[in-house]
C-alpha cells in the first residue's frame, strides 16, 4: 500500500515521529481548535508532550476522525497528536503549535489614586488579554517602601476574575485588614498608618495564550487614616445635564469608591422608572460618575438608583461598615436602594 500524502497545515508544524512496523502515513492536520485525521476509523488522542490525554469530543463524518478539545490548545505549548488504527498502528505527530497573538498588557491599576485608607481592602488589575489562572499570586509582591522589604502574606489567595477573564480582583486579606480578629492580631494589618507601599506584578506572568507580559507593572502609593464611614449619597453633587442634549449626567463624590461597583450599582431611571440606556465613565480616581444617555435627555423627572451594595475603598457600604464590633448583636435593617432625583434643564 503506498503512502499517502501527509498535509500539514500552516499552524501545525514539526516532524512526524512513526512507531515500528507502521506502513500508513495517515492525513492528520491541525485546524482552528480541531485536530482532524483521514480515516474512518481507529482512535485519535491529543495530549501535552509529557502529559495526560486531554478530554475533548470526537466525531466521525465524511471520512474523518475529528478531536475538539473540551479547553482551547495553548499556543507555544507542544503537544502529541496519536493515531492508532483499527489494527494497533500508531502514528504521532509531535506540533508547538505557533503564537501569533498580542503580547498581553495590564493598562490599568485600580484605585487610580496614590493614596488609599489604611484600611483599604482590593486591587483591580486590568489586561488586555485573558491570564493564565492558577498560582497566579507568585507574581505579585507588595513592598513596604519605609524598610524596602516585602509584606508577608499580603492577600487573599482567592482567584477572583470577570467574565472575560481580563480584569482580577485582587484582595488584601481581610483577616489582617479588619481589626481583633485572629490574623489582624498575630501578623499585624497588612498596611500601617502614614505609609509608603509599591504593589508589583511580574512580567513573567503569560496570558492564556502563553505570552509573557510586555513588562513588570509597579503602583506605588501611601496611606491616609483609615475610613470607617459609610458612604452617603446624600452628599453627593449631582450636575443635572442640558435638556435635549446628550451631555453626561455627573455626580461627585467626597471620597473615592469602589471602581467597579460604581459601574453596576448606579441606575438611571425616567419618569416612568424605566432603566435609560447610556454609557458609564468613572473618572477622577474613582471621585465622579459620568454617564452619557443613549438618546437625548427630555424634560422631566429622572433619578438615579444607588444600590446599597456599593462600597468604598475600605469596604464599607451604603447599609454597613466592613469592620463591625463583633459583640454588637445588632442587625442593621435592610432598606433597599437610595433614590437621588434630578431634572434636565
Amino acid at each position: 500500500m503506498g503512502n499517502l500524502r501527509i498535509y500539514i497545515s500552516l499552524l501545525w508544524t514539526g516532524v512526524a515521529l512513526f512507531s515500528s512496523g507502521c506502513v500508513v502515513k495517515p492525513e492528520l492536520r491541525f485546524e482552528a481548535n480541531a485536530v482532524i485525521v483521514e480515516a474512518n476509523q481507529g482512535t485519535l488522542s491529543i495530549r501535552p508532550k509529557g502529559g495526560e490525554p486531554l478530554l475533548g469530543h470526537t466525531t466521525r463524518k465524511g471520512g474523518k476522525i475529528r478531536f475538539v478539545p473540551e479547553f482551547p490548545f495553548l499556543k507555544g505549548q507542544p503537544y502529541e497528536a496519536t493515531f492508532t488504527n483499527v489494527s494497533g498502528q500508531r502514528t504521532s505527530y509531535l506540533r508547538t503549535l505557533p503564537i501569533s497573538a498580542p503580547i498581553p498588557k495590564l493598562i490599568k491599576i485600580f484605585p487610580s489614586g496614590s493614596t488609599v485608607p489604611t484600611n483599604h481592602l482590593k486591587f483591580y488589575l486590568q489586561f488586555t488579554a485573558r491570564m493564565e489562572q492558577g498560582n497566579i499570586f507568585r507574581h505579585f509582591r507588595l513592598v513596604d517602601l519605609n524598610t524596602n522589604q516585602p509584606i508577608e502574606e499580603p492577600f487573599r489567595k482567592t482567584e477572583l476574575w470577570s467574565a472575560d477573564g481580563k480584569r482580577l480582583t485582587l484582595w488584601l486579606h481581610p483577616g489582617r485588614q479588619k481589626t481583633g480578629i485572629n490574623l489582624n492580631v498575630d501578623l499585624g494589618p497588612v498596611l500601617e498608618p502614614q505609609g509608603r507601599y509599591a504593589l508589583e506584578i511580574s512580567s513573567i506572568w503569560k496570558s492564556e495564550q502563553g505570552l509573557a507580559l510586555a513588562q513588570s507593572a509597579r503602583k506605588v502609593f501611601a496611606t491616609k487614616p483609615a475610613d470607617r464611614t459609610k458612604p452617603k449619597p446624600a452628599r453627593w453633587i449631582v450636575d443635572p445635564p442640558a435638556a435635549n442634549s446628550r451631555k453626561p449626567l455627573t455626580i461627585t463624590f467626597k471620597n473615592p469608591l469602589d471602581w467597579a461597583l460604581l459601574h453596576t450599582m448606579l441606575t438611571v431611571l425616567n419618569a416612568a422608572d424605566e432603566e435609560v440606556p447610556g454609557k458609564i465613565n468613572v473618572v477622577q480616581n474613582e471621585t465622579q460618575w459620568h454617564f452619557t444617555p443613549s438618546h437625548s435627555w427630555m424634560k422631566g423627572d429622572y433619578r438615579i438608583r444607588v444600590g446599597w451594595e456599593l462600597e468604598d475603598l475600605a469596604g464599607n457600604n451604603l447599609l454597613r461598615l466592613f469592620e463591625v464590633n463583633l459583640e454588637d448583636g445588632r442587625v442593621p435593617a435592610l432598606t433597599g436602594p437610595r433614590y437621588l432625583e434630578f431634572s434636565p434643564q
